[in-house]
């Protein structure tokens, strides 16, 4: 199902255990996320480029996502984030029909054409630049030699939103949920 991401993308050795994955997907989800989560749910890929959120982390997904972008509905599935922190969500996990990308540095949520499995095959693996930053990141892990856990981000000292630069000195590297809160809380009090 995801024959050019498995290519392209190398599943870290701190990926999780698939014990918890065995649980069986919810009757409205469709099959293709219900795949993902199973074969996938908890994985790091890349030195921690892209993740795939862990099945039991879903719903605080959903959450951390509404709770900076009002409006959005709880019923969205997040399934994967990147190195960023920056979120993957579908809408309508019932049809799969299209991607959301939500960038709590900048404030912005971007649509992306496709489903699941285009978004991994077509989109990861011949767009990784302008989907995961993947040339930042490459230069990020050389200035510092790090790799990220799942519940790691890099995050920026200076937000975007904030006038601070896409710079290596601007970067850190921070828990996800701590990232996803603070900025949460300055985008709601930016937009008042």
């Amino acid at each position: 199902m995801f024959k050019y991401f498995d290519d392209k993308f190398k599943k870290d050795p701190n990926s999780c255990n698939k014990e918890n994955n065995t649980k069986s997907c919810p009757a409205d989800m469709a099959e293709s996320l219900c795949h993902l989560f199973k074969n996938y749910g908890g994985d790091s890929f890349n030195g921690g480029l892209y993740r795939i959120v862990k099945p039991e982390d879903i719903k605080t997904w959903s959450e951390r996502i509404c709770e900076a972008f009002t409006g959005y509905e709880k019923t969205m599935v997040c399934f994967g984030y990147d190195w960023l922190g920056r979120a993957f969500a579908t809408e309508n996990p019932k049809k799969d029909d299209h991607i959301l990308m939500f960038e709590s540095e900048t404030g912005d949520v971007f649509n992306i054409e496709g489903d699941i499995i285009s978004f991994h095959n077509d989109e990861l693996v011949k767009y990784g630049d302008a989907t995961l930053a993947e040339g930042f990141f490459a230069e990020w892990q050389t200035a510092t030699g790090l790799s990220l856990k799942y519940n790691e981000c890099v995050s920026y000292k200076i937000p975007p939103f904030l006038s601070g630069k896409d710079e290596i000195d601007n970067l850190y590297v921070e828990d996800i949920d701590v990232s996803w809160n603070i900025l949460g809380q300055i985008l709601n009090r930016i937009r008042g």
